[in-house]
Parts: structure tokens; C-alpha cells; sequence
């Protein structure tokens, strides 16, 4: 996923963009920073898996800790995207929107889609190793009360990530969605400068 998000800043001819990654974008926008040191004037990232060793809830660990996908417990895909999409605290998503996300896992779509989480066990340790080499500022935004990614992410990479600032907002895990106008604040003030001094 980090060489696919380069490939597009490079395709569309981005000078040192700000990228905004929550939930798996988190990883993602990590090991790019870290592949293409200045490839990113900012990040903005949290909500993601990055603790080593893993720290996630009982349902995510099920997901990542499963020796095989056969050995999950067979839940029809719908179902399974709609329990994670009632995460959302106060923020209700529209109709046509709920039906887009779960559409989009339709057919035999949702267990490939597990593959990213399921290398947290393999990847996010070769990530922490290196963090202290990625110097783009980075924002990181976290659910205070997050059931699937633990807050203790948040501070992980905040204490690993030398130009960092961690923000837990009062919020589980879609904190873009339920805190949107603090979320949306703490982005724009963080590109209106605050980045240049984490």
C-alpha cells in the first residue's frame, strides 16, 4: 500500500503533499514517509494498528491472531462490516452511504480485505524499527475510547516518531466522523503551521 500511495503522488505530479491517513492509512503512510524520506510535507495518521506487541480489541485480535481465515467464526460479510460500522458514536451514516461500504465487501471481496490486518503480526514490528528514522511531521488523531485500536497506539507512536503530537479526542474508533468539526480544526491548524513545529 506505502509504494501504491507514491506511485499516485508521483502520477498526479504532487509537490510534498499533506496526506491525511487514519485507520489503515496509519501503516500505510508510515512505511512510505519512511521508503521516500520527503516525499510528504505532513501526515496526519491514527487509528491504526502500530504497537509492538500488538495491542487491539477482542475482535480485531481474533481477526490478526487466526491461524487461517477458515478458522474465523463464518460471519456473512454484511454482517461483519455492519458491526464495525456501528462503532460510530454520534455521527449516523447515511443510508446510501452504509449501503456503499457494504456493498463494496460483496461477493468474495471481504476475506482478501483481512490480508492487511492479518500482516500486523510480521509488518508492524519492521515498522517500529523504522520510526525513529521518519522525520515528516506527523499529526496523530485517536479515539480516546477505541475498542478495535486501543488508544495506546496513539501514544506508541507518538514516543517512536521523533516530530509527532498526539491528540485523543473523546471518540472510538471513527474519530474523523464523530469528532468531525475537531477533527477537521486540528487538521487545519496543523497545516496551517503547526506542523512546522510539532
Amino acid at each position: 500500500m506505502a509504494g501504491f500511495i507514491l506511485k499516485l503522488i508521483h502520477a498526479f505530479g504532487l509537490d510534498r503533499p499533506h496526506a491525511i491517513g487514519p485507520d489503515i492509512g496509519t501503516s500505510a503512510l508510515l512505511f512510505a514517509a519512511a521508503d521516500q524520506p520527503g516525499a510528504f510535507r505532513s501526515l496526519v495518521i491514527g487509528g491504526g494498528g502500530a504497537a509492538v506487541p500488538l495491542q487491539l480489541g477482542v475482535e480485531l485480535k481474533q481477526i490478526v491472531d487466526a491461524p487461517s481465515l477458515e478458522a474465523l467464526p463464518s460471519v456473512p460479510p454484511r454482517q461483519a462490516i455492519g458491526a464495525v460500522l456501528n462503532y460510530h458514536e454520534r455521527h449516523k451514516l447515511p443510508d446510501h452511504v452504509r449501503e456503499d461500504y457494504l456493498s463494496g465487501y460483496d461477493g468474495d471481496r471481504f476475506a482478501p480485505s483481512l490480508g492487511f490486518v492479518r500482516a500486523y503480526p510480521t509488518e508492524l514490528p519492521i515498522l517500529s524499527e523504522l520510526m525513529p528514522q521518519i522525520r515528516t511531521p506527523v499529526e496523530i488523531l485517536q479515539g480516546a475510547h477505541d475498542p478495535g485500536v486501543l488508544p495506546v497506539n496513539g501514544q506508541y507512536l507518538r514516543d517512536r516518531l521523533p516530530a509527532s503530537k498526539v491528540h485523543l479526542l473523546d471518540a472510538g474508533h471513527f474519530v474523523w466522523a464523530d469528532r468531525a468539526d475537531d477533527y477537521a480544526a486540528l487538521v487545519v491548524s496543523w497545516w496551517n503551521g503547526g506542523y512546522e513545529n510539532p
